[in-house]
């Protein structure tokens, strides 16, 4: 599914992402707010219009004893794929956390954690790609059982991502069965990290909301996923 666009003045978007937000806006920002504005981001990425948002020397300056970002992302460690640019923030704007194959450990857990509940970011959301070489490995060895002599911490993280090898549709092409698994890893994340007691009670009281989606590396596009 593409984003759909949520906001659509053109002087709102600039307030958006060109005026410092303080303490108080960005305690303020709703998940709805925050997910609109990556969207608009990535919509001018793709287009070629990014307008590199709190770049400035006085703006970073501006956050050197506090920070308000207004959404978390996990996703994946590959270079091809940087938040910050896809979706055309700037300094302070996005916690990123980012793990090879953007799998869930109590590393991750905690970082996200931190986030919600020390930064008071709205939004989660939960970014794997097109052509990921974590995933792709883990159906080499878990689908085609082509396991690779690996290092046992590479063979660990592998073991993470190989719950979303199950049921795959078999008729399918192996880019095919990738693609499905892609998608498969970005759910299971957002279950792992719903299941957390801290994560979970701030979903319940509204105060959350943690989304998934897919980067497609060659046309820079973000799509969500569907409930």
């Amino acid at each position: 599914m593409r984003f759909v666009t949520i906001i659509g003045a053109a002087g709102l978007l600039a307030s958006l992402c060109s005026a410092p937000a303080t303490a108080g806006e960005a305690a303020s920002v709703s998940a709805q707010d925050a997910l609109s504005r990556l969207v608009e981001g990535n919509k001018r990425f793709v287009r070629g219009e990014s307008i590199h948002p709190h770049a400035s020397a006085d703006y970073r300056a501006s956050l050197a004893h506090e920070q308000h970002p207004f959404a978390t992302v996990l996703a994946c460690s590959d270079s091809r794929v940087t938040p910050v640019l896809i979706f055309d923030q700037g300094v302070g704007d996005l916690f990123v956390i980012r793990v090879a194959g953007n799998v869930v450990d109590d590393d991750v857990t905690g970082s996200i954690e931190y986030a919600v509940d020390h930064l008071g970011c709205p939004l989660v959301l939960v970014m794997g790609h097109k052509s990921c070489g974590a995933v792709t490995a883990a159906h080499h060895a878990f689908v085609a059982h082509d396991l690779q002599e690996e290092p046992q911490e590479i063979l660990s993280l592998l073991a993470r991502i190989a719950p979303a090898m199950r049921g795959l549709d078999r008729n399918k092409p192996t880019e095919g069965q990738v693609d499905e698994a892609i998608e498969k890893n970005v759910r299971i994340a957002i279950q792992r990290l719903s299941a957390c007691h801290d994560l979970h009670e701030s979903l319940e009281a509204g105060k959350l909301q943690i989304r998934g989606a897919v980067y497609d590396l060659e046309t820079g596009a973000v799509h969500l996923l569907g409930d």
